[in-house]
């Protein structure tokens, strides 16, 4: 399952058009603490109605994580260029709030972070910089790491630094097969 995860969204109109292009790009969508009454999105909404009607809400963001395979946060200048981010099957975004961003500690949830290159300012409207994230993760024909294999490093390795390390490397199925054997000498 792949999913768009909006932190305190601030602007309706924004909200509206991400849920359309969640149902474009078959994304579920779930909002943290949206600072409105959804019902003013619908307007952008348009074929995304039923994306808006069952995005669920939460009030956490560590909540709205639970459950997902890979999350890319967003942020302007920080993490890699998006242009050389391989994103794998099942990669959700994490978009931040339109006037702040995403905090370090929500960065820290996610297992990349990416950015936008741009020309010249380096921040892009929120509905826009989530329309150029899932254009460019419709294009990933790769598989990452799906949770059973998460989970199995995880019960390898003994550092939580190295773990977190290892995930936001986003090794392909094949480089997670020699890494598993490698971490087995390691760890056994």
């Amino acid at each position: 399952m792949k999913a768009v995860i909006l932190v305190e969204p601030e602007i309706p109109e924004n909200t509206g058009s991400i849920a359309r292009l969640a149902h474009n790009y078959n994304y579920q969508l779930r909002i943290v603490k949206p600072r409105f009454n959804l019902e003013k999105a619908r307007k952008t909404a348009k074929n995304g109605q039923e994306k808006l009607r069952n995005a669920k809400i939460y009030d956490t963001v560590r909540e709205a994580t639970e459950g997902l395979e890979y999350i890319v946060g967003t942020k302007p200048g920080k993490g890699i260029g998006l242009k050389k981010f391989t994103p794998r099957k099942n990669t959700s975004i994490m978009i931040g709030r339109e006037s702040s961003g995403l905090s370090n500690e929500e960065l820290e949830m996610c297992d990349a972070v990416v950015h936008i290159e741009t020309e010249d300012y380096d921040s892009i409207n929120q509905s826009h910089a989530t329309a150029i994230a899932m254009h460019n993760f419709a294009e990933a024909d790769k598989k990452g790491l799906d949770l059973d294999k998460k989970e199995y490093i995880s019960s390898i390795v003994d550092s939580n630094i190295l773990e977190k390390l290892i995930f936001r490397a986003n090794p392909s199925e094949t480089e997670a097969n020699h890494l598993i054997g490698e971490l087995k000498k390691i760890f056994d």
